[in-house]
């Protein structure tokens, strides 16, 4: 299974350019944390400057790795084919422009996000979303692809554990980001002030609810199911390790949705507070 999963080289253009963007990505987060070593300042009082570059930038480079990994799953007709070619194309417009304003604004010191201040900002605030709606649309689309795909080739244990993966983290992901849009805020509560409030890594309040957990939760579940798929298709490739990976995804997803709710209670997640005690 493993031979007909990476046999089919050489490496298409869609591939390269989500290789160079998680490369890329790389060398930022590296770049940034020096830069936040020695640059202190804080935003509000509370976080790094460089946190939001340093957070978009690991994020982008596993989002964008995974699916240079699931790729070649698909058929070389698919890879090859002029709209795997667009989504490429818009994927790598969209993260040059979320990270050419998340670090500006990093470096003038300033918040990327939720800030409306003036009318460039707020202009700034749509179109980012709009970048990321492309950037995790990306992986939707290469699900569905694999969805549809006729290519025998490939396990269906495995195959359905990456379309579900994709397609569910796509649409679980946008949903809990619009609701944090929409509030203009991730926290329902009391703002967490102080390192003392915050989970350490990824900053998610201690003490209130956060939206972020499950936005975290969902975004992960790309890369959470094909991994799942590839390891029971192993010993199960066939129907069973179908209904494993279903059973994977209603559980993942019911994970999400419980966390999504607790936190629009105002309460904080159980994971931030045991992963922090």
């Amino acid at each position: 299974m493993f031979e007909a999963f990476w046999s089919r080289q050489p490496l298409q253009f869609s591939e390269m350019v989500f290789w160079t963007v998680s490369g890329a990505m790389i060398a930022c987060f590296a770049l940034t944390v020096i830069l936040a070593t020695f640059d202190l300042r804080t935003i509000d009082g509370n976080v790094s400057v460089w946190a939001k570059p340093l957070k978009f930038e690991a994020s982008l480079a596993i989002h964008a790795a995974t699916l240079a990994l699931v790729l070649p799953a698909l058929s070389s007709s698919v890879r090859s084919s002029s709209i795997m070619t667009v989504i490429a194309v818009v994927f790598l417009a969209a993260c040059l422009i979320e990270m050419s304003y998340i670090l500006a604004q990093a470096a003038r010191g300033e918040p990327s996000h939720y800030n409306v201040s003036s009318p460039f900002h707020r202009i700034m605030w749509s179109v980012m979303a709009i970048a990321a709606i492309v950037i995790i649309g990306a992986a939707g689309a290469i699900g569905v692809a694999m969805a549809v795909s006729s290519d025998e080739g490939l396990a269906p244990t495995l195959k359905w554990a990456i379309a579900l993966g994709l397609i569910g983290g796509t649409l679980l992901t946008i949903y809990t980001a619009f609701t944090i849009g929409a509030r203009m805020s991730p926290y329902v509560g009391a703002i967490p002030v102080g390192k003392e409030a915050r989970m350490v890594l990824t900053g998610w309040s201690l003490g209130s609810g956060d939206l972020r957990v499950s936005h975290f939760l969902a975004t992960h579940m790309i890369q959470v199911l094909p991994l799942v798929g590839l390891a029971v298709s192993q010993w199960a490739p066939g129907r069973t390790g179908v209904i494993i990976v279903v059973l994977a995804t209603v559980t993942w997803t019911a994970f999400i949705l419980q966390e999504y709710g607790r936190a629009l209670s105002g309460k904080p997640s159980p994971l931030a507070v045991s992963l922090s005690s």
